[in-house]
C-alpha cells in the first residue's frame, strides 16, 4: 500500500477477480490478493465448475482460499428471478440453486446477484425474489449484494435501491460499480439518498468518455482509476459521505490487466484505488469545514 498511514484504516479491501482476468487460475489469483493487501477474493461459479473438472471440489477450493487468509465472495449469481437469461454471459449457464450449493461448499461471506437481460416482472416482484434469495443466503451466513448494470433489467442505482428496500432483508444490499453507475444513470442525488450501510461493496474503475461497441463489450475494456473520463472524485466523496466505503476494491476488467502477471495487476490496480481515496480524503481534511478555506497547515 502506498497511501498515507491511517487515512484508509476504516476500509477493507476486495480483489474483484476481473482485474486479474476472469479466466485466471485460482492459485496465482490467491497469491496476488495476499501480496497486494486484499483480504477478500471473488470467485465465480465458472471458477468452481472449472476446478471441479480438474479434480478439486468446491469444498477443497474454499478451504485452500480460506487457509490463505482470504474471505470468499461468489460473484456473480444469475437466474435468481424470472426473465430472459443473458445468453452472451458465461455465467448464465448456472442456476441459482447450483450457485447456492457452491456458496455453501465454499463457505462464502457474500454473493453478488445480477439482473437478467430482460424481465416482465414488476419491480415489486423482483424485490420479492431478492428477499427470498437473501433468506436462502442467510441460512449460509452470507450477505447478498445486488449489482445494477445498464445492460440488464436492473439498470441503475435507483432501481437497485427500490428492490433492496422492497425486500427489506438485513443481509441484502447493493454492490456499487463505478462503470455501471456512469454508463447508466449517474445521479449523485440518488446516491445521497441510499444509507451507506446498505451498500455492501464498491468496485472502482474508469473508462473512456465514449462507449465502444455494446455496453457489454465496453464493460470488458475498462481503465485503471485515473486513466479515464469518469468523475471518480465526486462519486467517491459521495460514497464516503454516506459511509459506504467499507469493502472496496478495483474491478478493472481489461485485456491490459489480464495480460499482466496477476500479482502485478492486483498491486497496480489496488494502489490506484487506495491512492485515489487517500488523496480525496486528504484534500477534504485540508479544508476548514466552517469556511471552506484551506487550513494553515495545508497552505503552500
Amino acid at each position: 500500500m502506498t497511501a498515507g498511514t491511517g487515512i484508509l484504516d476504516d476500509i477493507r479491501w476486495v480483489l474483484w477477480s476481473g482485474t486479474v482476468g476472469l479466466e485466471s487460475p485460482i492459485t496465482p489469483r490467491v497469491e496476488a490478493a495476499r501480496a497486494a493487501g486484499f483480504t477478500r477474493l471473488s470467485v465465480s461459479p465458472l471458477d468452481v465448475a472449472r476446478a471441479a473438472e480438474q479434480g478439486t471440489s468446491a469444498e477443497e477450493l474454499g478451504r485452500r482460499i480460506r487457509d490463505a487468509g482470504l474471505e470468499i465472495v461468489l460473484d456473480p449469481v444469475a437466474n435468481w428471478y424470472g426473465g430472459t437469461p443473458r445468453p452472451e454471459s458465461r455465467f448464465a449457464r448456472f442456476t441459482a440453486e447450483e450457485a447456492l450449493r457452491m456458496a455453501a461448499a465454499l463457505d462464502v461471506v457474500s454473493m453478488t446477484v445480477i439482473g437478467q437481460a430482460t424481465s416482465d416482472l414488476a419491480v415489486e416482484q423482483v424485490a420479492g425474489a431478492f428477499g427470498e434469495f437473501c433468506d436462502r443466503a442467510a441460512g449460509l451466513g452470507a450477505h447478498v449484494h445486488l449489482e445494477f448494470m445498464p445492460m440488464s433489467g436492473i439498470r441503475d442505482l435507483a432501481t437497485a435501491w427500490t428492490i433492496t428496500q422492497g425486500a427489506n432483508r438485513p443481509n441484502g444490499g447493493i454492490v456499487f460499480d463505478t462503470l455501471h453507475f456512469f454508463r447508466g444513470n449517474p445521479d449523485v442525488d440518488v446516491l445521497d439518498q441510499v444509507p451507506g450501510e446498505r451498500i455492501f461493496a464498491v468496485q472502482i474503475n474508469d473508462a473512456r468518455p465514449d462507449v465502444r461497441g455494446s455496453l457489454r463489450e465496453d464493460a470488458q475494456n475498462r481503465l485503471l482509476p485515473g486513466d479515464g473520463s469518469f468523475d471518480l472524485p465526486r462519486v467517491i466523496r459521495a460514497l464516503d459521505r454516506i459511509g459506504a466505503l467499507r469493502w472496496v476494491g478495483p474491478e478493472v476488467i481489461s485485456p491490459v490487466t489480464e495480460a499482466m502477471a496477476p500479482v502485478d495487476a492486483a498491486r497496480l490496480a489496488g494502489d490506484r484505488v487506495r491512492e485515489l481515496i487517500a488523496r480525496i480524503r486528504s484534500e477534504d481534511a485540508a479544508v476548514t469545514p466552517a469556511t471552506g478555506a484551506c487550513s494553515d497547515e495545508a497552505r503552500p
